[in-house]
């Protein structure tokens, strides 16, 4: 008993240990001028690091599991929770209602279509789900809180974080070459920014690329998807659980509920701004280190395990995404 408390209390300080080095490490990395202009933060290097160490010293992981399962666990939730203390109220009137309505189709057809390509496809839920909210809102921050509510297994996690930064990327380089063809005005090319790009980092890249007036509408309307964090993740908890079992009863995870708070503490205005600078990072720290576990209990073995369909999906709503945004910075404001 004493040998296997022992053993416990060793598993969990070397997980810790690792997930915070690999999350210091990330941090470094993002600091990188070139990366950081590339819209590799801590997050996505963050799994990348884990992944590399994971499989190149499986030793690390084995024996250090109970420190990831708290990292992946309660720290990741309480990241989720702090996270919206980034997300002000104030900010989001200056798009109106016609940037919340776009946020709002474009995060719940996503989700939806996810769902219902997935299903056709044979791809497992847990995983479409996945893939679906990192597409629809925030990138690997989504993938994350919907992880909290699903508990997927570690590969589809990481391959759907995998897969929203890859086309993050893509789009970040892609959409920039776009604007001279596309005839939009600065607000609403940098409102198709928004919808469209997955990775927050990604969004300020690519808008800053084109000029300040875009980057500024780009990032609101972004923010906008992420204020829809909350209500899709209770959604993909309540599909999940009507998926699994019809008669269950669903239950709000309290890290949703302390979101909700958050938002509303920072748009009180009554946090101190060094409380509210703080509480920001560690938002991201937590983030990062629940990440880093993910990566580290990842084999590239299970990754590709994962196949092709992980992939098509994700190829598919991102090709959605570009379509449909396009359609509606152009409809939406003669609807007005």
């Amino acid at each position: 008993m004493n040998l296997n408390l022992t053993l416990g209390h060793a598993g969990m300080r070397t997980g810790l240990i690792a997930c915070t080095a690999i999350t210091l490490a990330a941090l470094g990395l993002a600091a990188v001028p070139y990366l950081s202009q590339h819209g590799l933060g801590w997050l996505p290097l963050a799994v990348a690091l884990g992944m590399v160490v994971g499989n190149l010293w499986p030793a690390i992981p084995d024996h250090g599991r109970a420190g990831l399962a708290v990292a992946r666990g309660p720290l990741m939730r309480a990241g989720i929770a702090l996270y919206g203390l980034r997300i002000g109220i104030d900010e989001f009137a200056r798009v109106g209602w016609e940037g919340a309505l776009m946020a709002a189709f474009i995060v719940a057809s996503t989700l939806l279509l996810a769902v219902s390509l997935g299903r056709r496809m044979g791809l497992d839920r847990h995983s479409a789900l996945l893939i679906g909210a990192g597409s629809a809102i925030c990138g690997a921050a989504a993938v994350a809180a919907a992880d909290g509510v699903l508990g997927a297994r570690a590969r589809h996690v990481s391959a759907a974080v995998a897969a929203v930064v890859l086309f993050g990327t893509v789009g970040m380089y892609v959409l920039p070459l776009l604007y001279p063809l596309l005839g939009l005005t600065d607000a609403a090319f940098g409102q198709w920014i928004g919808l469209t790009v997955h990775e927050l980092g990604h969004v300020v890249a690519a808008a800053s690329a084109v000029g300040p007036a875009v980057a500024t509408t780009a990032v609101i309307e972004k923010m906008m998807r992420v204020m829809l964090l909350a209500p899709a993740v209770i959604w993909i908890a309540y599909a999940n659980g009507r998926g699994t079992d019809g008669a269950s009863r669903i239950r709000v995870p309290f890290f949703l509920w302390a979101f909700f708070g958050a938002i509303v503490l920072n748009g009180s205005g009554l946090l101190p701004h060094v409380v509210h600078a703080a509480g920001a990072e560690l938002a991201q720290l937590l983030l990062a280190i629940g990440l880093a576990a993910l990566g580290m209990t990842t084999r590239l073995a299970d990754v590709r395990a994962a196949g092709g369909k992980v992939w098509l999906l994700a190829t598919l709503l991102w090709a959605y995404l570009l379509i449909a945004g396009l359609g509606l910075v152009n409809i939406v404001p003669r609807l007005g």
